[in-house]
């Protein structure tokens, strides 16, 4: 009975050892998938620097913003050389200290001239040439600084003499005051009776036959070439009214004429 107990006992061991290790081994083929794949760590793909030339730079003048440019006021006068004759009551005027490439067209004041394509606008563009081409002048300010063009408005003086008498009181421009700027009314209107009164220019009842060259602007050449208007004037002939054509050829229209009498500058009235 007794080694019967022993075997039993010895038994029922060796079966729960038995049973122990089997479970053991079970669990242990179960969880192992388990552990392999939480043990498998993820790899990251690997971060590719940025290579220089992907880089944007903005060159330094987008960045910089360009300069403002602002304009210089003019005063109410001013020296300038004539750079161009345009017509008969226009000029290309660069202002003193500006650059030679910066050139204002200027109006005269208080005149109109003819057209180039009329007969007296080309003796009046011619005129004017002499006048006041390559010439240091002075520029002199009314009310208003520009017309609707956009062309400067000045009484422009040569030395002492305001062309836009000049070419009034020898009949080659009209007078025309428009207001406000009728600083000088009274002298250019007593210029143009002059004119009227002596018939010369467009008042002359005539109408000058221009060459071929008249019909043209001068060149460079002639326009040195011709007297200042400072200089003594030459006898000229006017053209008289009870004949057709003028006795004297276009060149010797009476341009100059009136030079022979002084014209005083005018001064502002009160």
């Amino acid at each position: 009975m007794r080694n019967l107990t022993i075997f039993f006992g010895r038994w029922l061991g060796l079966s729960l050892l038995g049973g122990i290790l089997f479970l053991g081994g079970c669990s242990s083929a179960g969880s192992s998938p388990q552990n392999r794949q939480s043990l498998s760590l993820p790899t990251r793909e690997p971060t590719v620097a940025p290579s220089p030339s992907s880089t944007r730079v903005m060159p330094i003048e987008v960045l910089t913003p360009p300069p403002t440019g602002t304009t210089t006021p003019i005063p109410d006068e001013a020296l300038g050389l004539v750079v161009e004759v345009l017509d008969g009551d226009t000029l290309a005027v660069v202002m003193d200290g500006d650059p030679p490439n910066l050139a204002y067209t200027v109006k005269l004041l208080g005149i109109e001239a003819p057209e180039l394509t009329e007969p007296w606008g080309v003796v009046a563009f011619e005129a004017n040439q002499r006048l006041a081409n390559l010439k240091v002048v002075r520029l002199v300010r009314d009310e208003t600084d520009y017309d609707d063009d956009g062309n400067l408005l000045r009484y422009v003086y040569i030395d002492n003499q305001m062309l836009n008498i000049l070419l009034t009181e020898q009949g080659l421009v009209s007078a025309q005051i428009i207001e406000p700027n009728s600083r000088f009314e009274s002298q250019i209107e007593a210029a143009q009776n002059r004119a009227q009164e002596g018939r010369l220019g467009i008042w002359s009842q005539t109408t000058p036959t221009p060459t071929v060259e008249r019909a043209t602007r001068p060149t460079q050449e002639a326009t040195e070439s011709t007297p200042a208007a400072t200089e003594e004037p030459e006898e000229t002939t006017t053209p008289a009214s009870t004949q057709g054509t003028p006795t004297t050829t276009p060149t010797e229209t009476p341009t100059e004429a009136a030079t022979s009498e002084p014209t005083v500058e005018p001064t502002s009235e009160s």
